[in-house]
């Protein structure tokens, strides 16, 4: 099969550095642009990344600080401008800009580009499916702008979605641990985030609202949600807690477990990112853990762990955590795209 050439807006940024590492070889998809700011046009792609990760580690420590490699394969690429872009013949974009730029989607969107989002710009307009792929792949159909999630949403809908199938959504308590990779290069004054919890709360940073729009949004139930942020010294990986009321009583643990183990809604499209299980069950005490289970299936499954049932108020809590960076953000871009592609092919071929 010919693959589909694609190419990354913002990909010197820490999602378009994750993007471009997964889709260099992707088996459906040929990276033909990376895509950066004006300043970083014609670099060397390879020089642009390490210069960035070895900022980042200088400024929390290069001692707690581990900087992640730019792939051989992109080394030596350069970096190219949005004005290329815009006259290139690419149909498909993934883009990881920040909101402030969200003009240049709309313009993608004016020369009838295909655009994959991460940017939380649109993100809540009406007409702008926002999409994690197990629940409401269908809603990508042939909309050319589609959104994923901010980074605890894409793990959260997908625990709460096995648990509505299962049980029903009355009432659900979230508490966020977030690392900080979650703000991308942006860097936080040391002495705010080493050694210390930074609540996001009436920040200028609006995860709270995010989180709770996204999860209204994509998920097709009615709930009442509580939501509160915090900002804490993890390099990459958030850790989230989660208390639901169900509208069954009387659960069991056992059963629980069971219930999120075995939702793999789209384990019969054999999608190239798509996890077998993108619940990951631990049972081991004192798990999970961002450090040791940010890393699943490369990062695409969401660690689930702490499942109890014996709880005065709520009959369901549980801990898990997600890849803020991968299934956060860049893999569930290329996961959207690769439904979108996967079904495109399938009309080709019954000639609809």
């Amino acid at each position: 099969m010919r693959k589909r050439p694609v190419a990354i807006l913002g990909a010197t940024g820490a999602v378009g550095r994750r993007l471009a590492r997964m889709l260099v070889e992707h088996p459906w998809f040929e990276l033909a642009m990376l895509v950066g700011t004006s300043s970083s046009a014609g670099e060397a792609y390879g020089a642009v990344w390490e210069r960035k990760e070895e900022a980042l580690a200088r400024h929390y420590g290069l001692d707690t600080w581990t900087i992640d490699p730019c792939p051989a394969l992109l080394a030596d690429r350069r970096v190219d401008t949005f004005e290329r872009l815009a006259q290139a013949d690419i149909e498909v974009v993934f883009s990881s800009i920040p909101e402030r730029a969200g003009e240049l989607e709309d313009t993608l969107l004016a020369h009838n580009r295909r655009v994959f989002s991460n940017s939380p710009h649109g993100r809540f307009e009406s007409n702008n499916p926002l999409v994690v792929t197990e629940i409401n792949g269908a809603a990508i159909g042939e909309n050319r702008f589609v959104k994923n999630p901010n980074c605890v949403s894409s793990g959260l809908c997908l625990v709460l979605a096995a648990l509505e199938s299962a049980y029903g959504l009355d009432e659900v308590s979230v508490t966020t641990f977030q690392s900080l990779s979650g703000r991308g290069d942006a860097k936080y004054p040391p002495d705010l985030v080493v050694g210390n919890v930074y609540p996001l709360h009436g920040s200028s940073e609006n995860t709270e609202t995010y989180i709770f729009r996204e999860v209204h949004k994509i998920l097709p139930v009615s709930c009442r949600l509580s939501v509160s942020c915090q900002r804490v010294f993890v390099q990459e990986g958030h850790y989230v807690d989660v208390r639901v009321k169900t509208r069954r009583r009387g659960l069991d643990s056992g059963d629980v477990r069971e219930r999120l183990a075995a939702y793999a809604p789209l384990q019969a499209l054999k999608l190239p990112s798509a996890p077998a299980r993108p619940l990951i069950v631990i049972e081991e005490p004192g798990r999970p853990r961002p450090s040791q289970d940010a890393w699943h299936a490369e990062g695409m499954a969401i660690a689930v762990g702490n499942v109890s049932t014996d709880d005065e108020v709520y009959d369901v809590r549980l801990n898990y955590v997600v890849n803020n960076l991968i299934r956060g953000a860049a893999g569930g871009a290329v996961l959207n795209a690769e439904y979108w592609h996967a079904s495109a092919q399938a009309r080709a071929v019954h000639g609809q």
